[in-house]
């Protein structure tokens, strides 16, 4: 068996477990990219949803493991699985921050709850004592006062996500051929995510589009999400706060037009793909672009641009950062 390059101890309080299989899935398709370059990896899983008690024990935990095995680094995800990974001082830590934890949670009114001050002083705090820091866009690096982060969004599976002929893929989950359907594959009662300003989008957009309804996609197994996204007809975001949303790569991958607010690095996502828009956070300019899109149909050639961030480019420049961190 051959050496690996790294032995690292993934600290993250975001992975998929059997109540949630899509909770972190992001986080855990990301590290197994990472097998074909020679890492192996343990996982150390904060349940902070379950006790934020969790967080306290996981520093035991953290120093039970580096006893057991030798690790080159540990590779926390969100910052306050960081803050449990550096009550330790043996390796070095590279430090990715996933969104909410550098800019916060905003209220639908915008302003920021306290909470997601409590993440953003945190992060801040953390940034400078992690030995290297990633970030999912230059928003992210400029909130943190740190221009030298690595930005690095995640990669997509264009494996998995993978265009298909919508009509297999409606025929599998049991949905109206005729119909319509606006995508959104997230917690209607996530505030953030302004599921209410997509309802009123949609409901606006029915006025001139049949049989309109909006598909959601929550809870899901990563596996599971091609379907959706090659069923509906569009996906559209209206969030208040985002880093590099991996919903809009995976559609962009599938070939699914996508409507957004400018948002986190959105607009760099969709680039120039002709099918897919930016819009003002209003239902009206929504509901417009949800008319333009259902009426024109058809699919984008978003694939070919979100290309570039695939996993396994990705991968190599997560490698990269491993070996300036080890080196130091």
């Amino acid at each position: 068996m051959a050496t690996a390059k790294y032995r690292v101890l993934v600290v993250t309080n975001l992975w998929p477990t059997k109540a949630d299989p899509s909770f972190g899935s992001f986080v855990k398709a990301q590290m197994e990219s990472l097998r074909p370059f020679g890492v192996e990896f343990d996982v150390l899983l904060i349940n902070g949803r379950e006790s934020k008690w969790n967080y306290l024990r996981g520093i035991r935990q953290v120093r039970k493991q580096l006893r057991a095995k030798p690790y080159d680094l540990i590779h926390a995800h969100f910052g306050l699985s960081g803050w449990v990974a550096r009550w330790q001082f043996r390796v070095p830590i590279v430090m990715s921050f996933m969104g909410d934890d550098v800019l916060g949670r905003p209220k639908r009114s915008g302003r920021n709850t306290l909470g997601g001050h409590f993440l953003q002083l945190s992060g801040f705090v953390f940034a400078r004592l992690a030995t290297a820091v990633i970030v999912k866009s230059r928003q992210m690096a400029s909130k943190l006062g740190m221009p030298f982060a690595y930005v690095i969004p995640n990669g997509v599976d264009l494996n998995l996500f993978r265009p298909m002929e919508q009509s297999l893929a409606r025929q599998t989950l049991g949905l109206d051929p005729d119909k319509k359907f606006v995508l959104f594959p997230y917690n209607p009662n996530e505030v953030r995510k302004r599921f209410d300003l997509i309802e009123a989008a949609v409901s606006l957009a029915r006025r001139q589009v049949d049989g309109l309804e909006i598909l959601k996609a929550r809870g899901l197994p990563q596996e599971q999400l091609p379907l959706y996204m090659n069923a509906a007809d569009v996906m559209v975001m209206a969030s208040m706060s985002e880093g590099s949303p991996n919903a809009v790569k995976e559609a962009m991958a599938t070939n699914l037009p996508v409507i957004t607010v400018d948002v986190g690095d959105t607009t760099d996502l969709i680039g120039p793909t002709a099918g897919c828009h930016v819009v003002p956070r209003e239902a009206v300019a929504m509901a417009e672009k949800i008319v333009d899109v259902c009426r024109h149909g058809g699919r984008t050639n978003g694939r070919e641009w979100i290309s570039k961030l695939s996993m396994e480019a990705v991968a190599q420049q997560i490698m990269d950062v491993y070996a300036a961190t080890v080196r130091r």
